[in-house]
């Protein structure tokens, strides 16, 4: 019996180790959506998977759908991203994604969302100015793409002034935040 190996690009969003080899990994894909697959003796030394496989790389992958699990059968980087070198950047990116992960329910494809988290890792890497207000601009999208944002929708990619703006009314877009989240009844 054969079967589909699926190619796609995807954003890792959380690593779990399971068992003394394996790591169950949950990815943001472009094509398949939010995906959790298992990956086969990816903790050991001699893993070629193992380096790749680090939280929120953005990747390409192989994966196979088998019975009850997805299986990664292979694994490479698209590109090294600086997102991270920057501690307030690191908390906005991981409360952002925690919450996309968080709200995704099913395997359902969110291409618009899975190219905003591509492109904001992009725009991090050249983004020069202060980054006040980029948790707001992140989780509003995260919101904004998957229909639960009732606001006013916010450019897709942020400027120093729109950040600074975001900053200046945070409380007032914290409540409508709070407002959205618990309409999702998930939380």
């Amino acid at each position: 019996m054969s079967y589909s190996i699926y190619k796609t690009e995807a954003i890792i969003m959380r690593v779990i180790p399971n068992g003394e080899a394996n790591r169950d990994v949950v990815f943001l894909t472009r094509d398949l959506g939010k995906i959790t697959a298992r990956a086969q003796a990816a903790r050991k030394i001699e893993s070629k998977m193992r380096m790749q496989l680090s939280r929120y790389n953005h990747v390409v992958i192989d994966v196979v759908h088998g019975k009850t699990i997805w299986r990664l059968t292979g694994i490479h980087q698209v590109a090294t991203h600086r997102v991270f070198g920057d501690n307030f950047v690191l908390h906005a990116w991981h409360r952002a994604i925690g919450l996309a992960e968080h709200l995704i329910r099913g395997e359902e494809a969110h291409p618009e969302l899975f190219d905003f988290f591509a492109g904001i890792m992009n725009w991090v890497d050249t983004y020069q100015g202060d980054s006040a207000g980029l948790e707001l601009f992140l989780v509003i999208h995260v919101l904004q793409k998957l229909g639960y944002w009732s606001g006013e929708s916010v450019a897709e990619i942020p400027d120093e002034t729109i950040l600074k703006n975001m900053n200046e009314n945070k409380k007032e877009l914290v409540a409508k935040i709070n407002e959205s989240i618990e309409a999702t009844q998930i939380v």
